[in-house]
């Protein structure tokens, strides 16, 4: 196991696979990787989920599942991730990739009308990952700063607002600043979706 120590302390990793024996993987993922980012985000697969996930300090961002989907939260997990306890998993990027991409129409409609702010945070920035998981590849867009530092290489200047969706600014905040991306990122992804016939 090569764990950037700097970044994750090697007794959290040990607690988190303790706590974690029946699981069949447990990923470290994000930017906690290469120390760029402030949680350490964790995924952990299991056939029996807990009913309640346990809280690990306050940085930890611990997700746990039954089986990855074919999305790209996943592909990022598995495939840009490192693998700290069980079997390695693959995963589908093509897959994934179209279904994303059949996702945004709902995601435009979500940013643009729910009365949800974490929901609009999500929305757009899920949608700024998919451009650049297209456009830079999955390893170059595997966390926040890869996925601005592709955008912007388009032209697209990613809004700092959307980095903390799980605590975002308010919605108006967030449609003021983030409806020009969004506009400009629907019609990259329109299409790039003709070019899949979807």
């Amino acid at each position: 196991m090569q764990i950037n120590v700097d970044c994750i302390p090697k007794d959290l990793i040990n607690e988190i696979i303790n706590m974690f024996r029946n699981a069949y993987a447990i990923y470290v993922y994000g930017g906690s990787l290469d120390c760029s980012g402030g949680d350490i985000d964790i995924a952990v697969f299991m056939e029996e989920p807990p009913r309640e996930i346990p809280m690990i300090g306050n940085n930890v961002d611990l997700q746990v599942f039954k089986r990855p989907r074919n999305t790209l939260f996943f592909v990022y997990v598995i495939k840009t991730g490192q693998l700290i306890y069980g079997n390695p998993l693959d995963i589908d990027i093509n897959a994934s990739i179209r279904n994303e991409l059949e996702m945004v129409d709902e995601r435009e409609f979500l940013f643009l009308n729910s009365d949800d702010e974490v929901v609009v945070c999500k929305s757009l920035k899920e949608l700024m990952f998919l451009l650049a998981a297209i456009k830079c590849g999955i390893h170059g867009s595997s966390n926040w700063y890869k996925m601005v530092n592709c955008l912007s290489g388009l032209g697209i200047n990613v809004p700092t607002e959307f980095k903390h969706c799980l605590n975002p600014p308010s919605i108006d905040v967030l449609r003021n600043v983030g409806k020009p991306v969004l506009i400009r990122i629907i019609q990259e992804l329109r299409a790039i979706r003709q070019s899949y016939g979807l």
